[in-house]
C-alpha cells in the first residue's frame, strides 16, 4: 500500500505546483473545485462542511485505490478548520483547531501576543460605534480598520484621525459581512513578511522579505512589490526572538507559518500569522532569489520529513511586483508580451484573463491586479518607478459594466 499526502482545497495554480513535488499527491476538495481540477485524476470531492462525511469519502477512497495517507496539509487560510477536523479524523498530524481559530480571528491572535507581552499594535475588537470611539478617546491616531477574520488587505482602512471615524465605521460595516471588526492603532515602519518553520522549540526562518507599500489615500496594506529584506546583525536575532515569542505564546508545536511585522524604534511589532508558508508571487520570488520553494516544503513538512533550510543572507536581488489598475470592468483584451520583453522581467504570472471582471475599491485590491512578475532589481529605490513603467507595459482594453436602472412603477 502506497502512502502519500492528502491536500485540501488547493487551486488550480497550486495543484500543478504540488504535483511537481509529491506527483501521487490526492486532493480534497468540495464540488466547485472538483470541477476545476477535472484534470488531475486523484481528486476526492465531498462537502467539506461536513467532517464526517469528508472522512468517509476519504477513507473510502483510500481503501479503493490501496491508499495510506502519510500526511495532510492546506495552503488555503478559509480550509484550515475542515483540514484540522479532517486530520484528526484520520489520525494524521495537523494543528489543533484551537490552534487555527486563534490564528485566523485577528483579536484572538492580539490577545494571545498582548498576554504574553509580545510587541503588536493596540488592538480593540469593535461592536458598535461606541466601542471605537471609545479606543479613539484613549489612543492616538492614525487608526487601522479591519475585518477581525480574512486574509489580505481586504477592507483596511486608515484613518489620519478621530474626527473621520465615523465615515470609516459607516463604510466597513457596510462593506464586510461580520458582527464586528477590529481597530487598531497604526505602526509605522519598515514592513516585513516572513516564513518561519519550527520543529522542536527551536525556529528557523525561511524567508524574510520586505514590502514596498503603494500610497493609497484612506487605504493600507496594498503591496506593490516584496523583495529579499536586507537587515543588521541585531535586526535579524531581534526579528527571530519576537517572532519565536509569537509563535510560541500562540500555541504553535510544528510547521511552517507566515508572519507579518512592523519595524518601529527598534523593535518588530507583530500584526498576524497564518498557518501557511506565504502564497501569491512569493512562491516565485524565493525560488528566483534564494532557492527556497515554500510549497515544496510545506509538503516535505506534512509528509513528517527535514526541510533543507536555505541561506537567506545572500540572496540574488530580484523583486516581486504587483501590477495594479484604476480601471474596473470587463475585460476585452489583454496582452504582456511587451511587458514580458522587458529585459527586467523574468517571469510573468497574470492574474486577470480575457473575460474576467476589474474591479478598484476598498474591498480587495487583488481584484485589481493585472499580473505579478520576478524582476531583477538591485536597488529597492527603484521599485515605484519600476512598478509604475512595467504595468504601462500591460496593453489592457476595459469595457465598463453599465448597471441597469430599475423600472419604477407607476
Amino acid at each position: 500500500m502506497s502512502e502519500t499526502l492528502l491536500v485540501v482545497q488547493p487551486s488550480e495554480d497550486y495543484a500543478r505546483r504540488i504535483l511537481s513535488t509529491v506527483p501521487d499527491a490526492v486532493f480534497v476538495t468540495d464540488t466547485q473545485r472538483a470541477k476545476e481540477l477535472k484534470h488531475h485524476p486523484k481528486v476526492i470531492a465531498t462537502n467539506l462542511n461536513d467532517p464526517e462525511e469528508t472522512r468517509q469519502d476519504v477513507t473510502a477512497w483510500a481503501s479503493t485505490h490501496s491508499v495510506k495517507f502519510s500526511g495532510i496539509t492546506t495552503f488555503i487560510c478559509e480550509a484550515m478548520s475542515e483540514t484540522a477536523a479532517l486530520a484528526h479524523r484520520l489520525k494524521l498530524p495537523f494543528h489543533t483547531d484551537a490552534l487555527v481559530q486563534r490564528t485566523r480571528n485577528k483579536y484572538k491572535t492580539n490577545m494571545a501576543w498582548q498576554r504574553e507581552r509580545v510587541p503588536t499594535p493596540a488592538t480593540q475588537e469593535v461592536r458598535d460605534l461606541n466601542d471605537l470611539l471609545d479606543f479613539a478617546a484613549q489612543t492616538d491616531g492614525p487608526y487601522i480598520l479591519k475585518p477581525s477574520e480574512g486574509s489580505g488587505s481586504a477592507w483596511v482602512l486608515r484613518v489620519e484621525n478621530s474626527d473621520d471615524l465615523m465615515d470609516a465605521h459607516t463604510r466597513i460595516t457596510t462593506g464586510i459581512d461580520q458582527s464586528s471588526y477590529l481597530v487598531q492603532q497604526c505602526v509605522s515602519g519598515r514592513e516585513f513578511s516572513a516564513d518561519l518553520y519550527i520543529e522542536r522549540g527551536n525556529l528557523h526562518i525561511l524567508r524574510l522579505t520586505e514590502k514596498y507599500l503603494l500610497p493609497c489615500q484612506g487605504r493600507a496594506g496594498l503591496v506593490g512589490a516584496y523583495y529579499p529584506a536586507k537587515v543588521t546583525d541585531v535586526m535579524r536575532d531581534t526579528l527571530h526572538a519576537t517572532f519565536l515569542r509569537g509563535t510560541m505564546a500562540l500555541g504553535v508545536k510544528h510547521g511552517i507559518v507566515m508572519v507579518d511585522a512592523i519595524w518601529m524604534r527598534g523593535k518588530p511589532y507583530l500584526l498576524e500569522m497564518a498557518l501557511r508558508p506565504g502564497g501569491d508571487c512569493l512562491p516565485d520570488l524565493c525560488i528566483h532569489a534564494t532557492g527556497y520553494d515554500p510549497i515544496r516544503t510545506a509538503c516535505e513538512v506534512a509528509l513528517g520529513k527535514s526541510p533543507e533550510l536555505p541561506n537567506i543572507d545572500q540572496p540574488k536581488p530580484v523583486a516581486a511586483l504587483h501590477l495594479i489598475t484604476d480601471q474596473s470592468g470587463i475585460i476585452q483584451d489583454i496582452n504582456f508580451d511587451r511587458l514580458k520583453k522587458h529585459p527586467a522581467v523574468l517571469h510573468v504570472e497574470p492574474y486577470h484573463l480575457k473575460g474576467d471582471e476589474l474591479r478598484s475599491w476598498e474591498g480587495s485590491y487583488d481584484d485589481s491586479i493585472l499580473a505579478s512578475c520576478i524582476v531583477y532589481c538591485a536597488k529597492p529605490d527603484d521599485l515605484p518607478l519600476l512598478v509604475e513603467m512595467l504595468t504601462k507595459r500591460i496593453d489592457l482594453q476595459v469595457k465598463p459594466i453599465v448597471k441597469r436602472k430599475e423600472r419604477i412603477s407607476a
